[in-house]
């Protein structure tokens, strides 16, 4: 079968090999080099690299409305027969789902028909949910909305980064995805259409009609619960990076609750990001009281029987450092 690969994620790898060893790759169609660092240096995507060391025909674009038919000529050329998408920057037209022979199949990272949209991995963090999975799709025109050829579940362990539960649905993906083409070309699926009553959609807070995430959404608000904050940190990993500033953080409770304020000669303007944390859970009230007691000081965010205890972190125009290191180059007991 003569498959092509639509992705712009860096994690593509394991689905890429998964179809170069099962089925005749043909074609992988990828982003643009992107621009990146004060030296304004070009990056490629690994799809690219991937591509490049393996000598597989490939297509880079900036946009569907200038690419488009660029993109349905090079289908047309390498006599695509299926293609797989999985983390594509961009919605895919008609014209082109409907080209190959047995159209597209999307490869979508929760299960279907909850979190629609871009950031399904960061929001199964965000939601606290224990479980989510694949859903395998044939694409349409609507976002996610196609009927659904097989799910696989997979549990969270309950504290994965959203980079690290990313890398585990890849590596689930590409090793369930062989049979799901196989059984869908040979007539041993049989599509069944997604409920519409119990869809729900990724967000932007910042910009609630956009399912992408966007550096303003993964803002600390100190206010929140302890392990909303620490999902927060988890879900934003590894970008666009929770983050808060000096003067946020002095403001907060954990600065409040640790008799810590920031030290006079800082510029409390400066951002600073929080890149890892950890949720300590204490079994009552009464220990609860005590651990607080004894915490005092320490980088711990109380609320209820949660104690949030961040452990990296970097201030702007510093390196990452500890928590430890933090506190006694920036932070002082308030007199």
């Amino acid at each position: 079968m003569r498959v092509a690969y639509f992705g712009t994620s860096d994690r593509s790898i394991p689905v890429l090999e998964s179809l170069n060893k099962n089925f005749e790759l043909v074609l992988c169609v990828t982003k643009n080099d992107t621009v990146v660092g004060r030296k304004q240096e070009k990056r490629e995507t690994e799809v690219k690299k991937w591509a490049k060391t393996n000598k597989k025909p490939l297509v880079e674009i900036s946009g569907m409305k200038e690419d488009k038919l660029k993109i349905i000529d090079s289908l047309i050329v390498e006599k695509v027969e299926i293609g797989v998408v999985a983390d594509f920057s961009f919605m895919i037209p008609e014209e082109i789902i409907n080209t190959p022979s047995h159209k597209l199949i999307n490869v979508h990272f929760s299960l279907l028909p909850k979190l629609r949209g871009a950031s399904p991995v960061q929001f199964t963090i965000l939601q606290g949910y224990e479980k989510t999975g694949i859903t395998y799709y044939l694409m349409t025109k609507g976002m996610d909305n196609g009927p659904v050829l097989r799910q696989v579940e997979h549990e969270l362990k309950g504290n994965e980064s959203a980079d690290k539960l990313y890398k585990s649905l890849f590596l689930l993906a590409a090793e369930n995805l062989p049979s799901v083409l196989n059984d869908y070309v040979n007539r041993k699926i049989t599509p069944l259409e997604q409920d519409e009553s119990k869809a729900t959609y990724t967000y932007s807070p910042s910009h609630p009609k956009n399912t992408f995430i966007f550096k303003e959404d993964a803002e600390v608000n100190w206010e929140k619960e302890d392990e909303l904050i620490w999902r927060c940190v988890r879900a934003y990993t590894p970008w666009p990076i929770a983050w808060s500033t000096l003067e946020k953080l002095e403001d907060s409770r954990l600065a409040r609750d640790s008799g810590l304020k920031v030290k006079p000669n800082k510029d409390k303007n400066l951002k600073i990001k929080i890149y890892e944390a950890e949720l300590n859970t204490y079994p009552n009230e009464d220990n609860d009281k005590e651990n607080k007691n004894q915490k005092t000081g320490s980088n711990v965010h109380q609320n209820k029987n949660f104690r949030l205890k961040i452990t990296t972190l970097q201030v702007e125009g510093s390196k990452k450092i500890s928590w430890e290191e933090f506190k006694n180059g920036y932070l002082e007991h308030k007199n």
